[in-house]
């Protein structure tokens, strides 16, 4: 009878000692697969939300970097404006890239134009009230403006926005600087604005002198005025975030970037700069803004007091913010190891998944506690399931020595082991995947659940990673509850796969380990025992 027969037979007859090691494998098999099927779980929620997020990045001054804050405190007006147009193209050059823009932005109150409030037009429509009987929405009366560099606009492309009506910019519009813009339908409607019109950016000096001062208040004002036609109108593509982690609207590609601010939420923020964002070529906003930077230091000198030529010069040159567009969510840490070494002093590159590690702190916690389980399930199996192995071996000593003075090879006896073990494992192992997966289900949402309690740092993306003008405040704002919905426990093969591959690794090896006990048996000194 051949080792395989024999295996199988002794798996037959002795059924307790198959029961035991088939209920240490399966309860072993149980926390294995629990803790697998959350790690892969942890692994899929991380990769589907960034990318949600977007393969985007920028470059810029990172303000919340604690360790350079003090650094900082010497910056000059000449290391502020220190990007160059020259240092962006030439990280746009990066194999990583797929698309880029750069961007000089500024923004303004304004006396003359009413900016467009999505919150308190949602609350009128749902309420049907007129616009005297609906509360305000979101707080706010600063209006961004941002340059733009490709006349293709970058925001388009990523699916933020679409053309409406009219025309996007020209290659002359933008190499010219002319002044012309593109404006949200609604922001238009609001003002009353078409296609063709000219309209008058009017760049308010309010807030910006003592608040107690009589040419401080809003009828003292003064403002820098500059006409406008507008070539075109676009609509906002509201990115809903569903549970399959795509928009219902806008596309895959669309940028996550959340900022907190005063007065609102940052989901309210996004709605109220992408409706009131004015797009204009770069070179018009740099004009339009050393105009206003001229009238100030016209009529404001005081303001200007105490500021070196250098810096005089130095704040009067652009300061551009980039963006670009990668190839891949997995290509952003190459990108920013490629580029550090370009950068100017202060300057850091920043990307739009940075944040997911402060919102998805108690799925980092969930991963790492599953890691541990993962790697004591896999040592604990080992020793015990060696230690049964052993204790049915000495139990079977006279049986194993018979085979051996029949001239029977000590390989045939330890295949003959390893066959018996991996008959039982195998049935335990696949029962197990499948109450595993319910086991880490479970295990999961409770730890998930009491771990609500606790504030998650940022809530969404507070903004601490970056200014708003860094990512251009686009997109849909991710927090810790998009990311809960994305997390799902559910069989997959690489669950399967995996599993099964620890599980039968970890028996293997103890089977191999009591081998030993195999080759120190002599037949002649059983026998005679």
């Amino acid at each position: 009878m051949n080792f395989f027969n024999r295996a199988i037979r002794s798996v037959t007859r002795q059924k307790s000692k198959s029961l035991i090691l088939f209920a240490v494998i399966f309860i072993l098999g149980n926390i294995l697969a629990g803790s697998v099927i959350i790690q892969q779980s942890t692994q899929n929620v991380e990769k589907t939300t960034k990318e949600q997020m977007g393969a985007i990045a920028t470059v810029g001054i990172d303000w919340s970097d604690t360790k350079r804050q003090k650094e900082m405190e010497s910056m000059t007006n000449a290391d502020y404006s220190a990007l160059t147009e020259k240092i962006i193209q030439k990280i746009a050059a990066s194999p990583y890239v797929k698309n880029y823009d750069y961007s000089e932005q500024t923004g303004f109150e304004s006396k003359l134009l009413k900016p467009y409030d999505p919150v308190a037009d949602k609350k009128a429509e749902d309420k049907k009230l007129t616009d005297n009987e609906v509360d305000g929405g979101f707080i706010n009366t600063y209006m961004p403006i941002r340059g733009v560099q490709d006349p293709k606009m970058m925001d388009i492309a990523l699916g933020k926005i679409k053309l409406a009506e009219g025309s996007v910019f020209t290659a002359d519009d933008v190499k010219k600087g002319t002044n012309v813009v593109l404006i949200s339908k609604k922001f238009a409607d609001k003002n009353g604005f078409h296609v063709g019109d000219e309209m008058t950016i009017d760049q308010s000096t309010q807030g910006l002198d003592d608040a107690d001062n009589a040419e401080s208040q809003p009828e003292n004002t003064k403002s820098f005025d500059t006409k406008v036609k507008i070539i075109g109108t676009y609509d906002v593509l509201e990115a809903v975030q569903k549970k399959s982690g795509q928009s219902g609207k806008a596309s895959s590609d669309s940028v996550v970037y959340a900022a907190a601010f005063p007065g609102g939420s940052g989901q309210e923020a996004f709605d109220f700069d992408n409706y009131n964002t004015i797009y204009m070529p770069n070179k018009a906003v740099l004009q339009m803004t050393q105009g206003f930077r001229q009238m100030l230091m016209a009529d404001y000198p005081e303001m200007m007091a105490g500021m070196s030529v250098e810096d005089a010069e130095a704040a009067s040159k652009p300061y551009y913010t980039p963006i670009f567009q990668l190839k891949s969510v997995d290509d952003l840490e190459k990108f920013k190891a490629d580029t550090k070494p370009m950068l100017p002093k202060f300057f850091s590159v920043m990307a739009s998944t940075d944040e997911f590690d402060n919102i998805a702190g108690q799925f980092n916690k969930l991963s790492k506690i599953a890691k541990a389980v993962i790697i004591a399930a896999v040592l604990l199996s080992i020793v015990l399931i060696l230690l049964v192995i052993l204790l049915f071996m000495r139990d079977r000593k006279r049986e194993l020595g018979i085979y051996l003075s029949l001239g029977d090879k000590k390989s045939n006896v330890i295949l003959q082991i390893m066959v018996e073990v991996l008959t039982v494992a195998i049935i335990a192992l696949v029962i197990s995947l499948i109450t595993g997966k319910f086991l880490g289900s479970f295990a999961s949402e409770a730890f998930l659940s009491s771990d609500n309690s606790e504030p998650v740092n940022g809530g969404m993306m507070s903004g601490s990673m970056m200014s708003s003008s860094a990512m251009f405040s686009t997109g849909v704002a991710v927090d810790a509850t998009t990311i809960a919905a994305n997390y799902a426990v559910s069989f997959t093969p690489f669950y399967i796969v995996t599993y099964l591959l620890a599980g039968l690794g970890t028996v293997i090896v103890s089977v191999l380990l009591s081998t030993l006990y195999i080759f120190k048996l002599k037949p002649k000194k059983i026998l005679l025992g």
